[in-house]
């Protein structure tokens, strides 16, 4: 699938910046960024967890599922947090450099796999599952299909955070690039060589998901309190949607945790 492909390319090529685009993560400079690379994914991830405890209370040990995981950037971080970590991944190369910083940073507890569409490789529950930076990448009917199977996987009295991008709002230059770059033969390469960039730089995908479609999912599963974040991301609104899958019942009445 094209935005698989493209994500293969930026693992095989320039995988820290294609996870986060700042020039300090490229290739060439990684070995000196590292540590500021993975101080984001600690601060993202301590984000996550506050805003979840805040609204919903403690989050229950057990696993963690970070998917689109990259290079670890979240993982790794989870990985302080919960008993065990699961990183999944379509592109091979992102999973090889995600198991050597688990290993440099001694982080045993964190695994990683591929994702297909199924989530075949994450079988069972877990207490949080989370998604950040990943499904604008991926075309709208495909990822609302993984949004599905994402929230199946939170245990009772688990939570997740999913994030999506609601609306672009590029300048009509931007919109007229964009398209270039998508239909034009040879314009993307064009415009990379002219922005000083490899040729062959991969372009990425940018979808806008409706926010409605998002929430009713929630709702079918039984997770009816969802608190949404909106987030400006380089001129595209964004949503981090924060939930709770209620506890177990018994005899009747919902146990939940303090």
């Amino acid at each position: 699938m094209r935005s698989d492909s493209a994500w293969q390319s930026w693992a095989d090529a320039d995988p820290y910046f294609g996870v986060l685009s700042d020039e300090r993560f490229r290739s060439g400079r990684i070995d000196e960024h590292r540590e500021e690379f993975f101080a984001s994914g600690e601060r993202d991830v301590r984000r996550f967890i506050e805003r979840f405890e805040q609204s919903f209370g403690r989050l229950p040990s057990g696993g963690a599922l970070d998917f689109g995981c990259g290079v670890g950037r979240l993982s790794l971080p989870l990985a302080s947090r919960f008993d065990r970590v699961l990183g999944l991944d379509v592109a091979p190369a992102m999973l090889v450099e995600a198991r050597a910083n688990a290993e440099r940073f001694q982080c045993p507890n964190a695994a990683f796999a591929n994702a297909d569409d199924a989530l075949s490789n994450a079988p069972g529950q877990f207490a949080f599952v989370c998604s950040y930076i990943v499904l604008q990448h991926i075309p709208v009917p495909r990822g609302l299909a993984f949004i599905e199977r994402l929230i199946a996987k939170v245990q009772p009295g688990g939570g997740c955070m999913l994030h999506v991008s609601l609306r672009r709002a590029p300048s009509v230059v931007r919109r007229s690039v964009y398209w270039a770059r998508l239909h034009v033969p040879g314009a993307h390469a064009a415009l990379n060589l002219a922005l000083g960039r490899p040729m062959r730089e991969p372009m990425m995908q940018m979808n806008e998901y409706p926010l409605p479609a998002v929430l009713a999912q929630f709702h079918r599963a039984g997770m009816h309190d969802v608190l949404v974040g909106l987030e400006d991301h380089q001129g595209t609104l964004t949503a981090s949607l924060t939930a709770r899958r209620p506890g177990p019942r018994i005899g009747g009445k919902l146990i939940e945790r303090e």
